[in-house]
């Protein structure tokens, strides 16, 4: 899972945008308010932070000079924190698909929660396939029913549609989930590892569609990193005063968890729903690409797409004939 993780967003993903600023300078922003709330304007900054403020204020009061100086830490403070937060965004990414080692308190909690995520699979398809009566809903009231259970149905109908077929495929976080029900579902339906075909296959992509996943999977590791942002931020509880204050950030901070959370899971989702209308379109391209025949029908092509699948990991043991397309 981990190396299909990284597989599908990772590479593609910009490493470092705008987009993905904005959580990083919010952290500072916060950590800058809860100083100036502790200690006060900066005129009585130096008075206030005694000795653990004391070489600063030493070198803001060199002039010029040293006040450039405290401008080019600060941004080096700022830019090293993202280069930090880019490269601890994949990691993350995958613990919050399900890598959590095989420590017996780690199996506990991976079963515990894969069996919940079971039963909302099983309650998803229920409600999506439930085709039950309006009851004794009438006229006006009939239409309003029919217009509301069509959006019910829907919506568990696109839920249900990111978990995996088979109980042994599920994970215990949607995010794990959507991820390797998207990778299950091309295996079955194409015959293609995804893991195995990912790279070539994004290779083989013309210049529109890969711009388009590159902007998804730059989403989904931009949302990784807001969601690391959040979950550090409560360290700016240390330098507040009162109980108050402290369970009012909290309390923010939790938000901010959540609404993070929510967010790199509907990013995903829709990430791995591109990915799953991508294959559908050019999947075509990755066997001529490979020179490999094209499936000629949907019963042959699992096998085709096992032996190319096979064959990119050059595991393929069978004569196959190539079918390169001709010369430009």
């Amino acid at each position: 899972m981990g190396d299909l993780v990284k597989g599908m967003v990772e590479p593609l993903a910009k490493r470092w945008t705008a987009t993905m600023g904005g959580p990083l300078l919010l952290f500072w922003m916060a950590g800058a308010l809860t100083v100036l709330h502790r200690f006060g304007p900066p005129s009585e900054l130096c008075g206030r932070t005694g000795a653990l403020g004391r070489p600063v204020c030493r070198i803001a009061g060199q002039g010029a000079w040293g006040t450039a100086l405290l401008a080019a830490a600060l941004t080096a403070g700022l830019v090293l924190s993202a280069v930090a937060l880019s490269a601890v965004a994949s990691p993350a990414l995958e613990v919050l698909a399900g890598r959590w080692g095989t420590s017996a308190p780690a199996v506990a909690l991976a079963h515990r929660l894969t069996a919940r995520h079971a039963s909302r699979r099983e309650r998803l398809g229920r409600r999506a396939a439930d085709r039950s009566g309006p009851g004794a809903h009438q006229g006006d009231r009939l239409i309003a029913w029919r217009a509301q259970n069509a959006w019910r149905r829907t919506g568990a109908g696109r839920a249900w549609s990111h978990y995996p077929r088979r109980r042994d495929e599920l994970r215990p976080t949607a995010v794990g989930n959507a991820l390797h029900g998207v990778a299950a579902g091309i295996e079955r339906n194409y015959g293609l590892s995804l893991p195995v075909c990912w790279g070539p296959f994004v290779e083989c992509l013309e210049a529109t569609a890969r711009e388009r996943l590159t902007a998804s999977a730059t989403r989904v590791l931009g949302r990784t990193q807001a969601l690391v942002c959040a979950v550090l931020a409560p360290v700016w509880t240390l330098l507040l005063e009162g109980v108050a204050a402290r369970v009012v950030w909290l309390v923010v901070c939790a938000l901010w968890v959540w609404g993070a959370h929510r967010a790199l899971r509907s990013g995903t989702e829709q990430y791995c729903e591109h990915v799953r209308d991508v294959f559908a379109v050019h999947r075509i391209r990755l066997y001529r690409a490979a020179g490999f025949p094209a499936p000629v029908s949907t019963e042959a092509e699992v096998a085709s797409g096992n032996a190319l699948s096979e064959a990119l990991a050059m595991e393929l043991t069978r004569d196959t004939l190539f079918a390169w397309p001709d010369a430009p």
